[in-house]
């Protein structure tokens, strides 16, 4: 890191988007360089430098394109690549639920040897972390409540394959509750705008996300509610009743969808962060210094690696014990309610919901 001027050269520098107007953080620009058609700008500490094209006579720069239209394309994306995702998981679950099924001793109904063992729960485990994967990217394009939400689909996904091929009772009640799941992800993802706050790691490591004390009383919930559901509900409770299992799988999931949304945001910027130092700070920092280079990165990608397998180990104890036509509902409800919950408090997703918006979300 050297303490210069934080002037890149100009043929680095990208096009400008939406530069800033009149009431916008970083207006008026810190310095035109109108020679080389470069604008500079600070925002929240954050150097920004650009390349524009024309100026007006009343001084207004005029740019090529704009970012608030590249926003509706990205939360699509998102959402689209949730909606695969999500198809490919309910596939691995009941893949999984096959392993189980087969697994089963047919005087006692209890495993005949540790699931882990099985070539074919492998096989669905291996699609689970393909599912999960295009989840993860999703995450940057798009809230994590509207790609936890869109994760409903898998029940629509699920209740035909268990139907179908699992052999499990269909009921009535059932084909209004998929419909019912239908309507609302539609509903959600209306409901839930776009948001145009880059989850940089200056801004996540900032009383605005992880460092909010929101954030902290969340996360130190999450923590008394893990311990108290293994010591004293797990034991006593959990092959009777299937939210036990399923409430520790969610809660401890919620914070795989905490890591997720940071992470994938940061996985997006790399590119352009790897491309050329830049300045952060008045400080110009070498290339890949905020992402693949940072701690935050790599202590993100560990605790969604140590928290999917956790989840995943209670989410299978509960296929073991009950079937999918129930087991994969509820779960995705429980996911659902504590990924909302979670993206809600640390990013505080909702800033920005009003009126009708927050009628249809919820």
């Amino acid at each position: 890191e050297r303490q210069v001027p934080c002037r890149p050269p100009t043929q680095a520098l990208p096009e400008c988007g939406r530069l800033p107007t009149q009431g916008d953080q970083g207006y008026p620009p810190r310095d035109v360089d109108r020679s080389h058609k470069m604008a500079q700008f600070r925002v929240n500490g954050l150097e920004f430098a650009c390349l524009f094209h024309n100026e007006s006579s009343s001084g207004e720069l005029d740019t090529v394109s704009s970012s608030d239209d590249s926003l509706p394309h990205s939360f699509w994306a998102g959402v689209i690549l949730s909606v695969i995702a999500d198809v490919i998981i309910a596939i691995s679950l009941n893949t999984q639920k096959i392993a189980h099924n087969r697994n089963a001793d047919r005087q006692t109904g209890r495993p005949s040897k540790a699931f882990i063992r099985l070539p074919l729960w492998w096989v669905g485990i291996t699609l689970n972390a393909l599912g999960e994967v295009g989840n993860m990217l999703a995450y940057g394009l798009a809230p994590a409540a509207v790609v936890a939400s869109v994760g409903s689909v898998g029940v629509v996904v699920n209740q035909i394959i268990a139907v179908c091929c699992l052999k499990e009772q269909g009921r009535k009640r059932d084909l209004g509750g998929v419909c019912g799941v239908v309507a609302g992800v539609v509903l959600i993802i209306f409901g839930v705008p776009e948001t145009e706050k880059e989850l940089t790691v200056q801004v996540m490591l900032s009383a605005e996300v992880f460092l909010a004390p929101r954030a902290y009383v969340y996360l130190s919930a999450l923590v008394v509610v893990i311990a108290v559901l293994v010591i004293f509900v797990e034991p006593r409770y959990a092959e009777r009743h299937i939210l036990v299992w399923l409430t520790l799988c969610s809660v401890i999931s919620s914070m795989t969808v905490v890591a997720c949304r940071g992470f994938s945001s940061l996985v997006t910027q790399a590119a352009s962060d790897c491309a050329a130092e830049h300045c952060v700070d008045d400080v110009l920092r070498p290339p890949c210094s905020q992402t693949l280079a940072h701690w935050f990165f790599w202590l993100l990608l560990v605790v969604i690696i140590i928290t999917a397998v956790w989840s995943a180990y209670y989410l299978n104890k509960a296929m073991q014990f009950f079937g999918n036509s129930e087991t994969v509902p509820v779960y995705y409800c429980t996911f659902m309610l504590m990924s909302i919950v979670g993206g809600a408090l640390v990013f505080n997703e909702f800033e920005t919901v009003r009126g009708a918006q927050l009628a249809m979300f919820l």
